[in-house]
């Protein structure tokens, strides 16, 4: 694998470290052998990395890596779908599934240096209504969650995960019917995920048997259940065991029709999106390029996102600021 030519889309405003110049001098001092030519182009609102990575496309880049969490990733590779484009990610978002998924590190030095020492797969990605996802889809309580996760500007597992426990409490599951394999079912589900990957985010594993380049979706549904039950087995969603549960089924499928009672919110790699009564979700087959590590590990990732981050910062800083006191931000 080698590449001529690399554009950097990077979100500023992503995760829990937002020090832009310090992250481009990390990757810069990590790729200070490198061979290609690298630039660095910062997004300024919602759908930015889009429109950048479409035009980069036309510019002659060979492979374009975003910079940022699920969502900045979600709109680079948006761009890239069956093109003969590498796709990279330095994940430091708060969730960052998409690399958890594919085993890409956690660490922007060693999520930097997979460009020079990393391969490329091809991975497939859904589309629900008229967007790509290439970690998950999903309606239901989750979707909610992250549709109020989303209006607040604390980010981080804590937050998420303290307004997931307050709108438990209260919240009423919907009754979904979904057609897909020729069949059709209605339940009163607490949540319904599409996955191409196993888990949202944060070592959160939903769908621990899917697999991102397998041609099909994995239609996992959690059912109606009582907060004692979901405290209890909560813990399986990080262990991988939550197929185990009796309320939680899962199916595969290339398709899939979901239709509510009422509009409600879904979300897209953990971005929130209005619908209507009905939604439409296809497989997109052998979508993506990915660059990702030669050896790629079936295993649950470390979690340890925050500390990688500060680790790769600190290389940087006591190698190019010598004899100065500087402070890596929490």
């Amino acid at each position: 694998m080698s590449f001529n030519k690399v554009k950097f889309i990077h979100n500023p405003k992503s995760g829990l470290i937002r020090s832009p110049l310090l992250i481009r001098k990390v990757i810069e001092f990590t790729l200070s052998d490198a061979k290609f030519e690298f630039d660095f182009e910062e997004t300024k609102y919602r759908g930015h990395a889009t429109e950048i990575a479409t035009r980069a496309c036309g510019q002659g880049y060979d492979a374009i890596v975003a910079v940022g969490g699920d969502g900045t990733a979600n709109e680079t590779a948006s761009a890239l779908i069956h093109r003969d484009v590498a796709f990279g990610v330095i994940p430091i978002g708060s969730g960052n599934g998409l690399s958890r998924g594919v085993d890409i590190p956690l660490s922007i030095r060693k999520a930097a240096r997979l460009l020079i020492d990393g391969t490329t797969r091809i991975i497939d990605a859904g589309k629900i209504e008229n967007r790509y996802f290439f970690i998950v889809a999903g309606v239901g309580f989750d979707a909610l969650v992250g549709k109020l996760f989303d209006d607040q500007s604390i980010r981080g597992p804590l937050p998420y995960f303290t307004i997931g426990f307050r709108e438990f409490l209260f919240y009423r599951p919907e009754v979904f019917v979904l057609k897909f394999n020729g069949k059709q079912i209605a339940v009163p589900a607490l949540l319904i995920t599409i996955a191409n990957t196993r888990q949202w985010g944060n070592g959160v594993i939903i769908a621990p048997k899917a697999e991102p380049d397998d041609g099909l979706l994995d239609i996992c549904i959690l059912h109606r259940v009582k907060f004692l039950y979901a405290a209890y087995h909560f813990p399986k969603l990080f262990s991988g065991k939550i197929e185990k549960v009796r309320k939680y089924e899962r199916f595969q499928a290339r398709e899939v029709k979901i239709i509510r009672e009422k509009p409600g919110p879904f979300h897209v790699d953990g971005e929130p999106q209005d619908a209507q009564t009905e939604l439409s979700v296809t497989l997109v087959p052998r979508a993506l390029k990915i660059i990702v590590p030669k050896r790629v590990s079936i295993q649950p990732p470390s979690r340890k996102a925050t500390k990688e981050h500060k680790k790769s910062l600190s290389i940087f800083v006591s190698s190019s600021f010598r004899g100065r006191k500087i402070t890596i931000p929490e």
